[in-house]
């Protein structure tokens, strides 16, 4: 959107174009012309306006306050001075001096701007044009962003011991008082820190060059009213001075640097005032802005609607490039499930592959078959195994002392089942039993029995008792672990005693030294 500027003078109105390159003339409107029909001439419609006020009647109105610390209360109390001293003037304005210490400011200057109707008309001109008009600043204000107070001030005339002269103040601190020459006049304008606290222009200056005589006269009248109306003080003097004139003019006016009210800092030649100031709108203060605020609802509401409106264009391209993110990750997780569906299709070529191969060897074939049941009786054993390892420790916990040494265990062995031939018979898989020469004949003589089936798994364990036990309390250790294990199903076997009862066998032993105390039990349980 393109920006202009428009510096109403005291007999013309000036318009520029703002750019980042600063501020070019466009157009100059004169005493004649009509604001409506000059306004759509040379503006476009819906462009951004900022007003500046280069006119005399100016009012600047020297106020005391007292101390007061809350700055909302002091805004209040200048809205009344305000209203007391410029009934009249719509466009005013309150400056506060700067104190210059710890202390709250006490003084202001009470600005109010003249031809108010003639501001008022190119208002409504720009207003009809549908021009978003930013603001009206006072060209003051533009100049006080312009003073360089870091300006190395020249060394004052030597004076006599009895002259009476007073220290120089530092500069940071000092008053400054700027000269600039524009289109209208001679612009004078007080400045403490970055606040105009006074300005005055003068009409007498022509088109042609200035003079050193003008400018010098200027300049003491203005120093000689500030004195007089307590804006400066003598300790003040020589007042610091700082000039943009004409490039033409420079040399002249360097006799202005002698004069002893004048402290010149410095002077830089400047053909346009105008387009030199007006680049300092981007950082023009809020508060020397004199437009009300119900003159500015346009402007506020066209800033809201551009806000959201590229918050909203904003928020769409993140949500699309948020967007172009998870199309991006689906469609490389598309192109891997592909990619896996391809493999595993390649994988099902080469099973069935295998398997019209494999159907020719039976062998092969068994093989497989084999495989698949060693997969499955595994997967079946592995909770009985656990629930031997669970029933052993319950069994454990009730015979305290008994110490369990290493545990083994088995699984049955596989049978591999050829496709067409008859299963073969299973062999016997169990804990092995010692049996006595009497039992054995027993057996033998009994009617065969329903064949028993193998077991899934086997427990195997050695244990170790308490050396410091008898044979009979030994003894009885071990029938409490048997009796612990010989429940909820499970079998226990006893391969190895402590204490041997075989009558066949010799009892023997050395007495004073105690023998080991240990036993090998077997543990199954057969399916259901």
């Amino acid at each position: 959107m393109t920006a202009f500027a428009l510096v109403i003078a005291q007999q013309s109105v000036h318009l520029y174009r703002m750019d980042r390159a600063g501020a070019e003339p466009v157009a100059i409107a004169h005493a004649h012309d009509d604001p409506v029909a000059w306004v759509a001439s040379h503006l476009p419609a819906r462009a951004e306006c900022s007003l500046v006020s280069d006119i005399m009647d100016e009012a600047y109105i020297r106020n005391v306050l007292p101390p007061i610390w809350l700055a909302g209360t002091r805004q209040q109390l200048l809205q009344r001075r305000l209203t007391q001293q410029l009934r009249d003037n719509p466009y005013r304005a309150a400056v506060v001096e700067p104190s210059g210490s710890w202390r709250p400011p006490t003084r202001v200057s009470l600005i109010g701007m003249g031809q108010s109707e003639r501001i008022a008309q190119w208002l409504g001109a720009l207003t009809a044009h549908r021009i978003r008009v930013k603001g009206l600043w006072p060209l003051s204000a533009l100049i006080a962003l312009s003073v360089n107070h870091k300006a190395p001030r020249r060394a004052p005339a030597v004076a006599d011991s009895d002259s009476g002269s007073k220290p120089q103040l530092p500069v940071t601190s000092r008053p400054v008082l700027a000269l600039v020459a524009t289109q209208a006049g001679l612009r004078q304008v007080l400045v403490r820190g970055k606040t105009p606290l006074f300005s005055r222009l003068a009409l007498s200056v022509g088109e042609g060059s200035l003079s050193a005589d003008f400018v010098l006269a200027e300049a003491r009248r203005t120093i000689q009213y500030l004195i007089s109306q307590e804006w400066i003080s003598s300790a003040e003097q020589p007042v610091a001075t700082q000039m943009w004139l004409p490039s033409e003019d420079e040399q002249a006016l360097e006799a202005v640097g002698s004069d002893p009210a004048l402290d010149l800092q410095f002077i830089e030649p400047v053909v346009d005032a105008y387009a030199h100031l007006l680049p300092r709108l981007k950082s023009a203060p809020a508060h020397l802005q004199f437009l009300p605020d119900e003159s500015r609802t346009q402007w506020r509401a066209a800033q809201v609607a551009r806000t959201a409106k590229i918050t909203g264009i904003t928020a769409l391209v993140v949500a699309l490039l948020w967007s172009a993110d998870l199309m991006w990750l689906s469609w490389g997780k598309r192109n891997l499930a592909e990619d896996q569906l391809i493999r595993a299709a390649v994988i099902n070529r080469q099973a069935n592959q295998e398997v019209l191969r494999a159907k020719g060897d039976l062998t092969e074939a068994g093989l497989a078959v084999a495989t698949v049941q060693a997969w499955e009786q595994t997967i079946a054993a592995q909770p009985d195994l656990l629930a031997g390892l669970q029933h052993l420790a319950a069994a454990l916990m009730n015979s305290p002392g008994v110490a369990v040494q290493k545990i083994n265990w088995e699984l049955p062995r596989l049978q591999v089942q050829v496709a067409g031939a008859p299963p073969a018979p299973a062999e016997p898989f169990a804990c092995p039993v010692v049996v006595d020469a009497a039992a054995a004949a027993a057996a033998a003589a009994a009617p065969p029995a329903e064949p028993v089936k193998p077991s899934l798994a086997l427990l195997s364990l050695n244990a170790e008792l308490p050396r410091a036990l008898t044979q009979r309390q030994a003894l009885a250790l071990q029938e409490g672990l048997l009796t612990s294990l010989n429940s909820n199903g499970w079998s226990a076997f006893l391969l190895k005693s402590t204490v041997t009862l075989d009558p066949v066998q010799v009892q023997a032993g050395t007495l004073g030294e105690v023998g080991a105390r240990t036993l090998e039990l077997c543990l199954q349980k057969a399916p259901a």
